[in-house]
């Protein structure tokens, strides 16, 4: 009898066990978790967050817009302005976890659901989530140099440490990933597959060709003074397919005026917070040929003159000068409805030109020269009339040697860019256009680069503590020291 119980019980413990192993996944399956992940809706919160968060994060006024010298900090972010590394202000930080926490883990995610032979599959969807991917890799590693690039933005698949690669070895393979990110868009027909979730081009193929065809001359201008080669070859092919060529082909977020923060321009809340001023190398370029863009990039002060305020002025001068009268930047760069661009046509018609005066391809290099001052002009606001004067103009017209018109086409690509002054700072690296002339250490400082202007941002002190040998590895694959002064890769020209 004794035996008859226990076995009565151990029956009665093992269906309790069999019972509670047919409810295992259901009594611990999260009744609020997704379960199966849209890639389209990744794809809509990676491309508004490569809209906003450079901006809103810091590392595009921080960096792009003191270092472009089109503003100028006031507050506690002057040590970018001054040459000095910004060790708390949380500068380098920025850019490290916006692009690879709010942009690449979601493109990143979108191309492991849709690679070949994965679930979700689909070609297009893939396509267009590696040209963004790329756009952000592009940012990172002109800002850093060595970055984590085959193994980076993969936390989501315990990548914790990734291994950093070198520049050159990161524009090779971007290079070579529009290439097949554009043949398989070219094989599309009126949609890439994203229908009301593509807040860049609208599920638009071409579109989304030009935008990749275009990027793709950017990443091989910006090689082309050190790899001369193969970028006049990538050039060669982007110059025969189709290329941004009208405002309409903009690249470009349309921000709201209203009370909703979520819709208006990033650049709004920045300003009112950070209350820069614009520089006097942008108001003095703008005033000295008379360009109608002066009233649209900078407020007047007293008087109803125009004055910017001085780059990496001593602390001296700087507490003396920051109480009197400067302009402040006008209301198309900081307003609620300022629009935020990635790629512009007008970009693409300033490289055009480049490429027509060095014998790379095209030709007329002066009317894509004055195509690019048109557009840039139509799309900030400024009146036909105004226009039609100001293409008149010498200014409007390439002259000179051939590096004085090289010096021309750079200096208003530089203003075309406004507001994205992360690619201002990159074509000044490039080019050595517009000159910032070195800093002299009596009214301006010299910094830690000794008054010349930095060519990249230190790595980020969380990856230092987290990620250490492979940091020490990438800082020993650079031009020198992990310091402001080291050169990128391709920054050989100035």
């Amino acid at each position: 009898m004794e035996s008859y119980i226990k076995l009565i019980i151990v029956g009665i413990i093992m269906t309790g066990f069999i019972s509670c192993d047919d409810r295992f996944e259901e009594v611990n399956t999260n009744p609020n978790g997704i379960a199966d992940v849209n890639p389209t809706h990744l794809f809509a919160k990676g491309a508004r967050n490569s809209f906003r968060n450079g901006i809103s994060g810091g590392y595009d006024y921080r960096v792009g817009a003191q270092l472009s010298h089109i503003y100028v900090g006031i507050q506690n972010d002057r040590n970018i302005d001054k040459y000095e590394h910004d060790l708390t202000g949380g500068t380098y930080e920025s850019l490290f976890n916006d692009e690879y926490k709010n942009k690449l883990r979601y493109y990143n995610e979108i191309m492991m659901l849709t690679a070949p032979g994965m679930e979700k599959e689909n070609k297009f969807q893939y396509a267009v989530a590696d040209v963004m991917a790329v756009l952000a890799y592009s940012i990172l590693t002109d800002a850093y140099g060595s970055i984590p690039y085959f193994e980076g933005g993969y936390g989501n698949s315990n990548v914790l440490s990734p291994v950093y690669d070198t520049q050159d070895v990161i524009y090779e393979d971007m290079l070579s990933r529009l290439a097949a990110d554009i043949a398989t868009l070219e094989t599309a027909e009126n949609t890439v597959d994203l229908t009301d979730q593509d807040p860049v081009f609208y599920d638009n193929p071409d579109l989304w060709i030009r935008f990749a065809n275009s990027l793709r001359l950017r990443l091989a201008m910006r090689i082309r003074h050190v790899e001369p080669t193969k970028a006049n070859n990538i050039i060669s092919e982007c110059l025969g397919k189709p290329l941004m060529s009208s405002n309409s082909h903009n690249a470009v977020s349309v921000n709201v005026d209203g009370t909703n923060s979520e819709l208006f321009s990033p650049w709004y809340s920045t300003f009112d917070f950070w209350n820069f001023r614009i520089s006097n190398k942008i108001v003095t370029q703008l005033s000295s040929t008379n360009d109608p863009r002066l009233p649209i990039y900078a407020d007047t002060i007293t008087g109803g003159t125009y004055k910017g305020f001085v780059n990496g002025w001593i602390d001296d001068i700087f507490g003396e000068e920051i109480d009197k009268d400067y302009s402040f930047p006008g209301e198309y760069l900081v307003s609620k409805n300022t629009d935020t661009y990635l790629m512009t046509a007008a970009e693409v018609a300033f490289l055009q030109a480049e490429c027509a005066l060095f014998g790379l391809g095209g030709s007329d290099a002066n009317g894509h020269y004055q195509r690019g001052i048109e557009l840039t002009m139509t799309r900030v606001g400024v009146s036909e009339d105004d226009i039609t004067i100001f293409l008149a103009s010498p200014a409007a017209t390439l002259s000179g040697t051939q590096e004085e018109q090289f010096e021309q086409i750079c200096t208003q690509l530089w203003i075309s860019f406004a507001p994205n002054f992360t690619e201002a700072y990159a074509t000044i690296r490039r080019t050595g256009y517009p000159v910032i002339p070195k800093r002299d250490g009596i009214t301006t400082t010299l910094g830690v680069t000794n008054g010349e202007l930095p060519s990249r941002v230190i790595y980020p002190l969380s990856e230092e503590l987290t990620n250490e040998d492979n940091v020490l590895k990438a800082i020993e694959g650079l031009n020198g020291d992990d310091v402001l002064s080291t050169r990128v890769w391709w920054d050989v020209r100035r």
